[in-house]
């Protein structure tokens, strides 16, 4: 249900919030996060089904209204000496986050355990839910704080019927070419890989977020070695070569299924599984800035939009060509197969991308006259 609030409106806020302020969309995702998740928890405690799909829809129009304005907040807020720096700790914040979630839910299930508690209170799941959300209620104070200057230039209010003149539409689509594949690649692996581990090699939830903590971790690490990987080497070896990487270990974890029955097979998959994760999410920040990059600034706010959009819309209809493919008797080897299909493609696209933005790039460099340049050498 959340990820109908996010195809409904991604879009038309891409498009509304193109020259204006963004505090205010962050003060209002502040708020209704925490709220609709107290919406979420009560209506599920008392079994309301109506408002339990409701508060969903809610809450993932506000994750959605963050998630829009973040890109075009943080391009906008830095320089191109330190974009990419705000980037990776943007997309390293969403893992350093997991990692405190998951130490909070041990910790206090730890004190549970404890029984230093009487038996009219515990730290059940009702309890720890309502904590987490009550520390979320803070990022409104964060929100509150941020500081945009007055650098805004305002924006010629325009029809819907006028869309096609105020944006770059071809340069849109070809940006977003690779993440249309990437995401539905996606989408047919990462939401299912507990139930690979779990059908094939028999691994407990427990282990298997256990698995998750470790990743989470290192998704953490890679992610803040991304900005001196992109200054020292550049956008190929950042997107492409790291995740070519990503995808030769994703393929011989899905290979394990063929040799499930060796006692090393789970090894293999587990110190696959371990070593995708973070270098398929560490391309994701580099990949941002180049896409931002390459529509150029009067495209930014859609794009953003645009690709929240599509990873939402990708991964709804991934689920459902999973559940068909399972149907039809399709290994878990050969659907993660197809995965790496689609991402072969989409790092193909990527690198075409690279090499004209950096064409242009480089045309766009003011040529010095020679005296300049014998005085500069």
């Amino acid at each position: 249900m959340r990820f109908v609030g996010a195809l409904t409106f991604a879009l038309p806020l891409g498009i509304y919030i193109r020259g204006k302020r963004l505090k205010p969309f962050f003060v209002l995702s502040s708020i209704a996060v925490p709220l609709t998740s107290i919406m979420i928890i009560e209506s599920i405690r008392l079994s309301i089904i109506p408002l339990i799909q409701l508060a969903f829809i809610m809450w993932g129009i506000g994750m959605m209204v963050m998630r829009v304005c973040s890109l075009p907040f943080i391009i906008r807020s830095t320089s191109e000496k330190n974009s990419t720096e705000a980037l990776s700790l943007s997309a390293s914040t969403w893992s350093l986050s997991t990692i405190f979630s998951g130490l909070i839910i041990s910790g206090l299930d730890w004190i549970s355990s404890l029984e230093i508690f009487d038996n009219n209170f515990s730290f059940s799941e009702y309890n720890i839910l309502w904590i987490i959300t009550i520390i979320g209620l803070s990022s409104y104070y964060f929100a509150m704080k941020i500081d945009e200057g007055g650098n805004e230039k305002p924006i010629k209010k325009s029809g819907i019927f006028s869309l096609h003149k105020n944006y770059d539409w071809k340069i849109i689509f070809r940006a977003l070419s690779p993440l249309i594949l990437i995401s539905i690649g996606a989408g047919l692996t990462i939401p299912f890989v507990n139930l690979f581990f779990n059908s094939v090699f028999n691994l407990s939830s427990s282990n298997f977020s256990l698995l998750g903590s470790i990743t989470a971790i290192l998704v953490f690490i890679f992610s803040l070695l991304v900005p001196t990987l992109r200054k020292k080497y550049g956008y190929w070896a950042t997107i492409v070569v790291v995740q070519s990487f990503a995808i030769i270990f994703l393929i011989i974890m899905s290979l394990t299924e063929l040799y499930a029955y060796h006692s090393y097979a789970l090894f293999v998959a587990i110190l696959a599984y371990i070593l995708r994760q973070p270098l398929m999410h560490m391309a994701h920040p580099a990949s941002n800035e180049l896409m931002m990059n390459f529509v150029g600034k009067k495209n930014q706010e859609l794009i953003s939009a645009l690709s929240s959009s599509l990873w939402s819309a990708s991964w709804f209809i991934s689920a459902k060509i999973f559940e068909w493919l399972r149907l039809l008797d399709f290994r878990y080897y050969e659907i993660f197969s197809i995965t790496a299909a689609f991402y072969i493609a989409g790092v193909i696209l990527f690198g075409f991308i690279i090499n004209e933005y950096e064409k242009n790039k480089n045309k766009s460099k003011p040529v010095l006259p020679i005296a300049e340049e014998l005085s500069i050498d």
